[in-house]
């Protein structure tokens, strides 16, 4: 063994309470866990629009520790190592998700004007609209990149940060930020924010815990965020263990009526 097993559940418990902590796509789309790791395909759960999605390969990140460190008194620099790492995935997952989430033909609702608090929330109330069409009436989850979140908390006259005007009428409970929405097409309008409609009410963070079959969106894991040991790194790292942080899922869109791309001006 390269690490005791001890010291390996550490690590796993770290990868675990590291990537809920850091995936904003883990915080906000609840997920299904099929509980068989060896599984490579499921269906989308889509009515009108049917496939398979594949579950391979995992998303993985990996690394590598040295010997002393894997074998040191206290495991403070290998779990430093594990927590930096799963953070990356973390990230990696984000980008991959919310990418996603613009293409499949998704509703969409238009800025007007030059994007003013009125403008914006204008189009969140449209949103929200278009959510509870589609039956999703529980408080909704806005999604944003750090330019959206600039506008969104822009300084009203009144001297309040604008989510203080827009979130309440817009029946938005959950406002989280993202390093990616898209990819960015240049025929086309970028994204504000995606508002993630629900049928359930579910606390800001909390989709993890969430039930994910009444939800228009779902992540489903075959392999949850967790530790593989490899063995001995390459002959380029002596006296080192390969190591790698991993999850494998397919990001599940059931319900294209569940979710809005709100569009910049």
């Amino acid at each position: 063994m390269y690490l005791s097993a001890e010291r390996l559940a550490l690590a796993n418990q770290a990868v675990k309470e590291t990537f809920e902590q850091c995936s904003v796509a883990w915080q906000a789309i609840p997920h299904w866990d099929t509980r068989d790791p060896s599984q490579t395909m499921v269906p989308n759960d889509n009515v009108k629009n049917p496939q398979i999605l594949s579950l391979i390969p995992p998303v993985t990140v990996p690394f590598s520790v040295t010997l002393a460190e894997a074998i040191a008194p206290t495991p403070d620099v290998v779990l430093a190592s594990v927590i930096t790492n799963t953070v990356t995935l973390a990230a990696d997952v984000d980008d991959a998700v919310f990418t996603t989430l613009r293409k499949g033909g998704p509703k969409t609702e238009q800025i007007a004007g030059t994007g003013t608090t009125q403008e914006i929330l204008d189009a969140l109330i449209a949103a929200r609209a278009d959510v509870e069409t589609g039956g999703y009436r529980a408080p909704s989850c806005l999604v944003t990149n750090t330019d959206g979140l600039k506008k969104l908390t822009k300084i009203t006259s009144s001297g309040y940060p604008g989510t203080d005007v827009l979130l309440p009428p817009a029946n938005i409970n959950s406002l989280q930020r993202v390093g990616v929405l898209e990819k960015p097409v240049p025929t086309k309008k970028s994204a504000l924010a995606y508002l993630l409609g629900r049928r359930q009410r579910i606390a800001p963070g909390g989709a993890a815990d969430a039930s994910p079959g009444e939800e228009a969106l779902d992540l489903a894991v075959s392999i949850p965020p967790s530790l593989e040991v490899v063995g001995e790194a390459l002959p380029g790292s002596p006296n080192s263990i390969q190591l790698i942080v991993r999850i494998g899922y397919a990001l599940r869109v059931k319900d294209l009526s569940g979710y809005v791309v709100i569009l910049n001006p």
